[in-house]
């Protein structure tokens, strides 16, 4: 305990001193000599000093800049913490004269430790924030669709229910979520969207696999329950532990085990995306939800085509 907390006050410690007030050699004691920051696929990674450069870069900008840490999860020598800063523009940044306008952004940055200094970091966030308070990119008022008209298009769609399920250190965690796809099929690779409020996000960011449970048409009273805010969602539930000890639950009609890949900042939601470990399905029919309600497609007809 005594080391995790010794940790995560050097990371909050350093990120003041770093960019609150433009210490950045602040790092040097933080930050491994072959450190690299990775920021996605359309960005090329740094190096220390390339990162301290583009942090001086940033504070030029927006000299008042604060950034304050939300969260910090762990899990052995890899962290991830959730992070908001707020600023205002008053000096030039990418190619954009000073504005003066107030800017806030969020995101979150995956952390490896090792030998006690950070030699990796993958960085997410939206930049949408970011060029829209500078006017690089607008979203005028009359443009702005309104929220109950986009909730009554999603009414519209159609789909299955899963429950998300991790082994948050042998405890099983879960929540119900419909927004799962799959992204491929070579490699299997999916993805579900999970709201950063909820109560098992920590546990998500934590784990190394997650399960997705497509739950079958007899399983309505699992839905409610995964769909609530009780603190013990598996309290009476019928599970088995999954080839990679993520939490399966018995009779669903489909059941995936996935290696988490990438945790990506999207509004109000984490997009976990993944690699595809394990899978079976049992010819069972789903439960199906439009509309704020739930349906039994198994009395429905196809239709020809």
């Amino acid at each position: 305990m005594t080391h995790t907390l010794d940790r995560t006050a050097r990371i909050r410690s350093t990120w003041q001193a770093v960019w609150d007030r433009g210490e950045v050699d602040a790092l040097d004691q933080l930050l491994g000599p072959a450190y690299v920051r990775r920021r996605g696929p359309a960005a090329a990674p740094q190096d220390r000093e390339q990162f301290k450069e583009s942090i001086r870069a940033i504070r030029q900008a927006f000299p008042d800049l604060r950034t304050e840490i939300e969260e910090i999860v762990e899990d052995g020598e890899s962290l991830a913490i959730r992070w908001r800063s707020t600023g205002s523009h008053t000096g030039d940044f990418l190619g954009v004269p000073a504005t003066g306008r107030p800017v806030e952004v969020s995101g979150a940055t995956f952390t490896r430790f090792d030998h006690g200094v950070v030699s990796e970091e993958w960085v997410t966030w939206d930049p949408r924030q970011l060029l829209e308070a500078l006017g690089i990119i607008t979203t005028t008022q009359q443009a702005a669709v309104d929220a109950d008209v986009v909730r009554g298009v999603h009414r519209k769609f159609i789909t299955g229910v899963t429950v998300v399920t991790c082994d948050d250190d042998g405890k099983p965690r879960g929540l119900a979520v419909n927004a799962f796809a799959s992204i491929s099929l070579d490699p299997p690779m999916v993805l579900v969207c999970v709201q950063r409020s909820s109560t098992t996000h920590p546990a998500l960011h934590r784990a190394s696999h997650l399960g997705i449970n497509i739950l079958a048409a007899g399983q309505l009273d699992v839905a409610k329950t995964f769909a609530s805010k009780a603190d013990d969602k598996f309290a009476g539930l019928s599970w088995t532990p999954g080839e990679f000890g993520v939490p399966l639950i018995d009779r669903s009609c489909a059941q995936l085990e996935v290696e988490i890949g990438e945790r990506l900042e999207a509004g109000s939601h984490t997009v976990f995306t993944g690699r595809v470990v394990s899978a079976r399905h049992a010819e069972l029919a789903p439960l199906v939800y439009s509309g704020g309600g739930f349906f039994d497609i198994s009395h429905t007809a196809p239709l020809p085509w």
